[in-house]
């Protein structure tokens, strides 16, 4: 797995995650811009993810196998159902919800370069 693409990952996240605060912060919904970073944010994450299960395939083992699948099953849909609940409450607190699910894919994404750093 990339140490480079999962920093471009959680920066990205980390910006974006920044941005929803702001959002709140300033009394607004969330707008399309907002929903177009969102949009490259998960292609960050399908990208990381494709990276990871490459890395599985080649022969890569992390020494916690399922615990490695298991995020790289879940990454990809954390931004969506985020998104999803943002769009569908249209609460000004349910842009923090986009906050949680940025900062969730960071750790999620992050967690998943140490697990496979650690190889048997």
């Amino acid at each position: 797995m990339s140490g480079v693409l999962v920093a471009i990952t959680c920066a990205l996240c980390l910006v974006l995650c920044g941005w929803a605060v702001l959002t709140v912060a300033r009394d607004r919904r969330v707008g399309r811009a907002l929903l177009t970073g969102l949009t490259v944010v998960e292609l960050s994450v399908l990208a990381t993810v494709v990276d990871g299960l490459v890395a599985l395939a080649t022969g890569t083992r992390p020494v916690e196998l399922a615990t490695s699948v298991a995020y790289l099953v879940v990454a990809p849909f954390i931004i969506p159902a985020g998104t999803f609940w943002a769009l569908a409450d249209r609460s000004r607190p349910s842009t923090l919800v986009l906050a949680v699910a940025c900062f969730a894919v960071v750790v999620i994404a992050y967690r998943a370069l140490l697990l496979f750093s650690v190889t048997r």
